[in-house]
């Protein structure tokens, strides 16, 4: 077995623990005449913990018994604890009791007393590779794990963007179909619970193929974007804004009153009648929409049967004149209609 170098004083700094004060001075001798730095001798444990505090040693050899609150095998635990320090025990005898609580903190050593030179640096030498390599399998373990939590979070970044893509209409920016069945099915199920209504508000926007042949499928798809871009604006976080198919937009109000939503509907027709759009340059002329109004449980007591109410008062809308807002009454299913002013 090849014989282990002596290391550089500027590499290894240790700290000695010995309550007795020749036998401190002696190892201290020792240690340096091999090449190591001492740092300090400290003879309590209190002495011991404050030293290691103020010069971060790299060892420290600790004698079992010490005086102070603590013996050395608890001020050991607590360099441990505290900034993660080897420890070689140094001791003359100790009951079995003794050496089973050392034992208990995972030292880096022992050294019986009295210790030849080659013994006390063989023993610090393995301490040290020892603990060196411990802190590379730590380090190793930490870039590991940072790495699995980097990858984990561009998983979920990738898992919501994909998410994202399934469930948003490209042209409008709106949610598509595919949202808006999962969206009502979880709306209606928190209304059932809860107690609330739902409005469901169809917008047809009017004409909408004689725009497409006069200005093309790019004049239809400005038309779309521009309409679907004042929704995004104009709506509540929680109201949920999806192309239903076409030029078909469901908007899913939560929780409105029958008021509330009429006037809010209104409030989208007006803005989209206002809404200046362009397509390559070219101003379109002024876009329209008609909108029905339907609520969930007066309408209907599922989402089939509310979208269906829902067509039904816009077939009304589009039916007396277009440009306008229509809602059935809860109840007798008459209609409503709101004609702008």
């Amino acid at each position: 077995m090849p014989e282990i170098s002596q290391p550089a004083a500027s590499q290894r700094r240790l700290l000695v623990v010995e309550d007795e004060r020749i036998v401190a001075i002696d190892l201290r001798g020792a240690l340096e005449e091999l090449g190591y730095t001492v740092v300090g001798t400290a003879s309590s444990s209190d002495e011991a913990l404050r030293t290691a505090e103020e010069r971060r040693p790299d060892l420290v050899l600790m004698d079992i018994r010490i005086s102070g609150a603590s013996d050395g095998i608890q001020t050991a635990r607590e360099l441990r604890s505290r900034y993660h320090l080897p420890v070689v025990y140094l001791t003359a005898n100790a009951d079995s009791a003794t050496l089973e609580r050392a034992l208990a903190t995972e030292p880096a050593g022992y050294l019986v007393k009295p210790f030849s030179p080659d013994s006390l640096r063989t023993t610090i030498e393995v301490a040290l590779r020892h603990h060196e390599h411990e802190l590379a399998v730590q380090r190793a373990h930490e870039l590991e794990k940072a790495e699995l939590e980097e990858q984990s979070r561009r998983a979920a970044v990738r898992a919501k963007r994909l998410r994202r893509v399934a469930t948003t209409d490209p042209l409008t920016g709106l949610n598509n179909r595919r949202h808006l069945e999962s969206v009502l099915k979880r709306e209606i199920s928190f209304a059932e619970r809860e107690g609330h209504t739902i409005k469901v508000i169809l917008l047809d926007l009017d004409r909408f193929k004689q725009l497409n042949d006069s200005c093309g499928h790019a004049g239809g798809d400005s038309a779309l974007r521009a309409v679907g871009g004042f929704l995004r604006s104009r709506l509540r976080a929680y109201d949920v804004a999806c192309r239903y198919g076409g030029d078909e937009i469901i908007v899913i109000v939560p929780g409105a009153d029958l008021a509330a939503s009429l006037a809010l509907a209104e409030q989208l027709r007006a803005g989209i009648e206002q809404l200046a759009i362009s397509s390559g340059g070219t101003a379109l002329p002024p876009v329209t929409a008609s909108l029905g109004v339907a609520s969930f449980p007066c309408d209907g007591s599922d989402a089939a049967v509310v979208l269906h109410a829902a067509d039904a008062a816009l077939y009304r809308a589009k039916a007396a004149g277009r440009n306008r807002v229509a809602s059935t009454r809860p109840g007798d299913g008459s209609c409503t209609t709101v004609r702008p002013t």
